[in-house]
């Protein structure tokens, strides 16, 4: 049964990028349950501009990342006493775990939210207890963003339709703007976004950065506009390629990127949160998967736009021909 007299609201995921962004959907769907309702979200502080782009949200809650990855037990201790307090500040009913790590569990718990819903990655007995709602992810080939869905259906929620919408701020697309400006890219012209790199550094996930070059050539030969994306510390890596393309890296933040992404007419790259995000901002993707189930984590409600290596897991079994094709099909859709 659904919970009442719900006002306030937390959602707690720390990071990264892409597990943030597919905890969209739920928080539209708490949001189409609980219009009245205030929704914090709990984050690390290195991910917490992520959360520009979900519309209406109220507060953002941060977690130090220099905290919480110290090995002080007093710094450990007074960041915890400090989150507790800030947590039982905010009077919460409501709290939903899209983790369900057993520190978070434990926090929930003792800040005596009465309504504590947990999404766990495996069975875990204990933990288990100290959540009042609770949904173990082993769905192999169901999308992780659906999965927190079904942690609020079972709590009592109407699944009011899927919506899976990224608001970029109009500042961010201004910013997105005079960059194309600044490049000398048109806004009615054919672009191409590229976004090389992957964060998470899981072996054969990363497709090798000279395809990609490739790939810019043969479009801009073919008279199609092409920018490369990046973080700030990839942009010495990118150095070589800077002199013939624009490169975003150290000149945009991420929901800036996210901006020039929307501006541009197709993204292509491997499962990284840029391309969850530009996914979630209405743009047609590309993503180039191997080791990742794109059924669970690739791009939400397309998997269709996962392109896969024919033979082979890795990545870099995808030949630049595949995703060469795979880009004019897509131009031809956008």
């Amino acid at each position: 049964m659904m919970p009442d007299n719900i006002q306030n609201i937390l959602m707690i995921r720390r990071g990264a990028i892409g597990d943030i962004i597919f905890t969209l959907p739920a928080y539209h769907m708490l949001k189409a349950n609980f219009p009245d309702s205030k929704i914090s979200f709990l984050v690390k502080d290195s991910y917490s501009q992520v959360l520009k782009g979900f519309p209406g949200l109220d507060e953002v809650l941060v977690i130090r990342k220099e905290a919480l990855a110290s090995r002080n037990i007093f710094t450990l201790w007074n960041m915890s006493a400090d989150l507790l307090h800030t947590v039982r500040s905010r009077n919460f009913q409501l709290a939903v775990d899209f983790v369900g790590h057993g520190e978070h569990a434990l926090l929930l718990w003792l800040s005596r939210i009465n309504h504590r819903w947990g999404s766990i990655k495996t069975r875990k007995p204990v933990r288990q207890l100290f959540y009042t709602n609770y949904f173990i992810r082993d769905l192999k080939n169901v999308h992780i963003a659906d999965q927190h869905r079904k942690l609020l259906e079972k709590g009592g929620l109407t699944p009011f339709p899927v919506k899976n919408q990224y608001a970029i701020p109009t500042e961010n697309l201004a910013k997105a703007k005079a960059l194309f400006s600044r490049w000398g890219l048109s806004l009615q012209e054919p672009t191409l976004f590229i976004q090389p790199f992957t964060g998470d550094g899981v072996p054969g996930k990363m497709w090798p950065l000279d395809r990609y070059a490739m790939i810019a050539d043969y479009w801009q030969e073919r008279g199609f506009q092409v920018l490369f994306g990046g973080g700030p510390s990839e942009r010495e890596k990118l150095n070589a390629l800077a002199s013939r393309y624009p490169v975003a890296a150290g000149q945009a933040d991420f929901v800036t990127s996210v901006a020039l992404t929307a501006l541009s007419s197709i993204v292509l790259g491997g499962d990284t949160g840029l391309l969850h995000a530009a996914a979630a901002a209405g743009k047609r993707t590309i993503m180039l998967v191997g080791p990742t189930n794109y059924y669970r984590a690739g791009p939400y409600g397309h998997p269709e736009w996962a392109v896969k290596p024919p033979r082979g897991s890795l990545t870099e079994d995808i030949s630049v021909e595949q995703v060469i094709g795979e880009i004019g099909t897509a131009f031809n859709e956008v």
